[in-house]
């Protein structure tokens, strides 16, 4: 129950009004429902096995973004050149690396990464870390820069 409650006060916090099951509004993309369900939104986008991360977005509006991310190994370092991004972390741990301190976080715990500052995510548990990214304006995927050059 409070993580419910904690999923709809972020989503309001964002400017959003939340997704599954129940729907307040109708947009030209669709339903923009009022609650969302961790649970539900993981049966609905599963992390394939060996697949080492996924992301998706759950909700948008005119400046914001709120993708669940889930993670069984890490993700590599990078930083954003135009979106600030909050992470709440809502099951596992893992080792976030930002800038150069490297933080040990837990479900329960949330981040603020600015633009600009390089961060990377490492899952510390056998399963898979969960989170809630949090991007201001929506990030729409291309504004991703890789540390290592390599552009993976």
């Amino acid at each position: 129950m409070k993580f419910k409650i904690l999923v709809t006060w972020l989503l309001a916090m964002a400017g959003l009004v939340g997704a599954t099951p129940r729907v307040s509004a109708q947009t030209d993309k669709g339903p923009i429902p009022a609650v969302y369900d961790i649970d539900s939104l993981l049966q609905q986008y599963p992390l394939d096995k060996g697949q080492e991360f996924r992301t998706d977005m759950i909700a948008w509006d005119s400046t914001s973004s709120v993708h669940l991310t889930q993670i069984s190994g890490g993700m590599e370092s990078q930083h954003h050149a135009t979106h600030d991004e909050t992470v709440w972390i809502i099951r596992g741990a893992g080792r976030l690396t930002l800038g150069e301190q490297k933080l040990k976080v837990k479900a329960g715990e949330f981040v603020r990464i600015p633009r600009g500052v390089s961060h990377s995510f490492h899952n510390l548990g056998s399963n898979p870390a969960v989170v809630i990214n949090v991007y201001s304006p929506g990030f729409d995927g291309k504004d991703r820069i890789y540390e290592d050059k390599t552009g993976k």
